[in-house]
């Protein structure tokens, strides 16, 4: 109400109490009599002025009663609790007139006027009918004081619930009732208006970044409201930037506001999240430091999604953990919120592996029976070490490889630079390859016929056109080798890494025929390809079933003499994948640089360059594109074991193995997962490779049954296909791989543990 009619109303009442105090004064000096040495009662008690509130409700406060003896401390008394009710504007001094038998008591009133209509000022944010909801002050109710100060709590009570608490003592600035008409209108200020916004804390992003996504301006009213959002809008910028806001505090500063203007500022304190601690729990066999080499994200470090996400992948990918799951809690201090603790959750699995089995390879490469025994661990007693030892023996061949790595030398960070790895190996087998006439009429002509001699018959594995090879008689072959190789690694960093490693061993060869046959040249043939399966069946072979082949770049070994075969290794990798096992993201690229020669101890002079890249294409939502290029060169005359070859692990369309001492493959693949969890993918594909023997005589190809017209001619040999992968936990996560292929003779079914790239 306006500051005049609280005026009178105070002076009214002031009035009226002099009034009855004067009365009662009176009447206790005036004269002593007859009749009035008795105290007079009351003989009538009523109330005038009040025209629409009802006048029950104000006796129903008075405590004057007929036949009670008069006390003008009573009267008093009622007077304030008349003006208590809220109804009037102002209470005129009660008339006390004498009647027979005492005193009638008359209390006179001026009402508020009736309010007609209820207006808000100011309010922008709030609409006015939310207001009015609030008030049980109404148009056509006589203006009461109690009611409308319940109203005003009610209506600041709100704005402090929506957010505008703490700016202002009220949210009602004013309030003004016309007297004449009725009409109340209240005055809000919602809150203080915003001169300027401070951006304070450690918000490593720049100030000025965040000042342009907040919704609190200069020149806007300020509000918790306003706060949330632009909580909720620093929050999704620093996401943009893979950051965590740590802790967020600020709204109006205290020692800002201007009550007279009505203004004040605005603080933001901004603490970006950092890594306070780093807990690992969940790993009973794996050491902690096995775990924590491979964390990037460290204390004293920004908290970054990047991060989380980039150490999760790497402690996916050492294949020692089924389950991975990084949270964030609390730090150590609570008064510092923003630094907080980083827990790993891992779950282990089984990381050592132990088989024995028997199988049985055919065809003219295969080993007929045969029986495995190995043992394999890649986490060693939770060291991260790997260890692994193999046994396989069949028919024809036996192997024994014993191995060993470790990828971090040392507990120091400049020796965690380093890794080592080592082998030990010893290799033998036995093929039978079938013989050849020198020429057409050469075997006719010098052969014994019964009783006589027999004579000396030349022979070779290098059949030409018409020349079918000898029926009953077979070429054998023995070779092994004993040695081992030592590699040692330099990180430059997470991705990239140079190596350098030695390798020796001792090998052998001998190709040999009974007599009275002989091979034509004093030094045995080379053969490398294509043994038959035993020297008892499949030896009338016809020309398709080529073995042999004679070539400057190939060192002849054949003598059983032993040789040493000695390396130096120089390479560099570099490896990005999100995921060892199934890739969606990323490039694996190796190249690899071998030296092999006399000065070192060496039988042979060789060099052979290998480079190898793989990378991986995220497509559509789930799908991913793989392309793969290998190529190796080399120079100098290499013996057979070291000759590249293509098996049908990278040309799945064929089930022979192709050799050269220079090749090329190059590879594509779209993958396409069935299942949610990725064990099942869906693959097409398609491979081209190259491959050539440099210096190579003239030979019959076993593919087109065609003799190679050059030296050394490339030959290319392409396929394309579809394959399913089956992701198998109990391997070790390894992928079951299942592809067929159409290549040129055909379709092939290729089987295989892991992708083809």
């Amino acid at each position: 109400m306006n500051v005049r009619f609280r005026r009178a109303h105070r002076a009214l009442w002031r009035a009226a109490s002099a009034l009855v105090a004067l009365a009662a004064i009176v009447a206790m000096l005036a004269p002593p009599n007859a009749s009035s040495a008795v105290t007079p009662k009351i003989v009538s008690v009523d109330v005038t002025g009040n025209l629409h509130v009802p006048t029950s409700e104000i006796m129903a406060v008075v405590q004057a009663r007929p036949g009670e003896t008069y006390d003008p401390k009573i009267v008093q008394s009622d007077l304030a609790r008349i003006n208590a009710l809220g109804y009037f504007s102002a209470i005129a001094p009660p008339l006390i007139r004498l009647r027979p038998g005492g005193v009638a008591i008359t209390y006179r009133v001026v009402e508020n006027p009736v309010i007609s209509k209820i207006s808000f000022v100011g309010n922008k944010n709030v609409p006015t009918d939310t207001l009015l909801a609030l008030m049980d002050s109404a148009p056509g109710q006589v203006f009461n004081g109690n009611t409308l100060r319940s109203d005003l709590l009610k209506i600041n009570s709100y704005y402090e619930r929506i957010g505008y608490g703490g700016q202002l003592p009220t949210h009602i600035k004013d309030v003004n009732l016309d007297p004449k008409t009725g009409a109340l209108t209240l005055t809000v200020q919602e809150g203080l208006t915003i001169r300027k916004v401070i951006i304070g804390g450690d918000p490593v992003i720049p100030p000025p970044l965040i000042l342009a996504k907040l919704n609190v301006k200069p020149g806007v009213v300020y509000s918790d409201a306003r706060r949330e959002k632009d909580y909720k809008a620093i929050s999704a910028l620093y996401k943009k930037y893979s950051l965590f806001v740590g802790n967020f505090v600020g709204g109006i500063e205290p020692s800002s506001i201007d009550l007279k203007n009505d203004t004040a500022d605005v603080k933001y304190d901004v603490y970006v999240a950092r890594v306070a601690a780093v807990e690992i729990t969940g790993n009973t066999k794996t050491k902690d430091q096995v775990i924590r080499r491979q964390l990037r994200l460290r204390p004293g470090m920004l908290l970054t999604r990047a991060a989380i996400k980039y150490d999760l992948q790497r402690l996916q990918n050492t294949q020692f953990f089924s389950n991975v799951t990084p949270d964030v809690k609390p730090g150590p201090d609570p008064k510092h919120p923003e630094d907080v603790t980083v827990v790993w959750k891992v779950t282990e699995q089984k990381t050592a592996t132990a088989q024995i089995g028997f199988g049985y390879s055919g065809g003219i490469n295969g080993q007929g029976l045969y029986g495995d025994l190995g043992y394999q661990d890649n986490n060693l007693h939770g060291t991260g070490n790997g260890v692994g030892i193999q046994f396989q023996r069949s028919i024809r061949t036996s192997s024994i490889q014993a191995s060993a790595t470790i990828p971090y030398v040392g507990n120091t960070t400049k020796s965690q630079k380093y890794s080592l790895s080592g082998s030990l190996f010893s290799n033998s087998s036995t093929y039978y390859y079938p013989v050849y006439a020198v020429s057409q009429t050469s075997f006719s002509a010098i052969s014994p016929t019964v009783g006589a001699t027999p004579q000396p018959i030349p022979v070779t594995l290098y059949p030409s056109l018409g020349v079918s090879s000898i029926s009953g008689v077979a070429a054998t072959n023995t070779n092994s080798a004993l040695g081992g190789a030592l590699q040692v690694g330099r990180r430059l960093n997470d991705f990239t890494q140079i190596t350098g490693g030695v390798g020796a061993q001792t090998i052998r060869y001998s190709t040999t025929v009974g007599a009275p046959y002989y091979f034509q040249s004093n030094v045995q043939p080379n053969v490398f390809v294509g043994a038959t399966p035993s020297p008892l069946s499949n030896l009338n072979l016809n020309a398709t079933n080529t073995l042999g082949v004679s070539a400057s770049s190939i060192a002849n070994v054949n003598t059983g003499a032993p040789y040493r075969l000695d390396t130096l290794t120089l390479g560099a990798s570099t490896l990005t994948l999100d995921d060892y096992i199934e890739p969606r993201r990323g490039v694996n690229a190796n190249f690899t640089e071998t030296f092999s020669s006399p000065s070192i101890g060496s039988s042979f002079t060789f060099t052979q360059s290998v480079l190898d890249i793989a990378k991986f294409i995220p497509v559509r939502r789930t799908a991913t594109i793989g392309l793969h290029f290998l190529g190796e060169l080399s120079t100098g005359a290499i013996p057979p074991s070291n000759l590249f070859s293509f098996t049908d692990q990278t040309l799945r369309g064929y089930n022979q193995i192709f050799y050269g001492t220079d090749a090329a493959l190059f590879q594509a693949e779209f993958r396409q997962p069935l299942s949610i969890d990725r064990n099942l993918i869906l693959a097409a594909f398609v491979d081209q490779g190259a491959f050539r023997i440099r210096g190579a005589s003239p030979i019959l190809d076993p593919y087109t049954n065609r003799i190679t017209s050059y030296p050394g001619d490339w030959t290319l040999r392409s396929d394309y296909g579809v394959g399913v992968r089956f992701n198998v936990p109990q391997l070790g996560n390894r992928v079951v791989r299942i592809d067929f292929a159409k290549g040129v003779n055909g379709f092939h079914t290729s089987f295989g543990l892991g992708e083809a790239f």
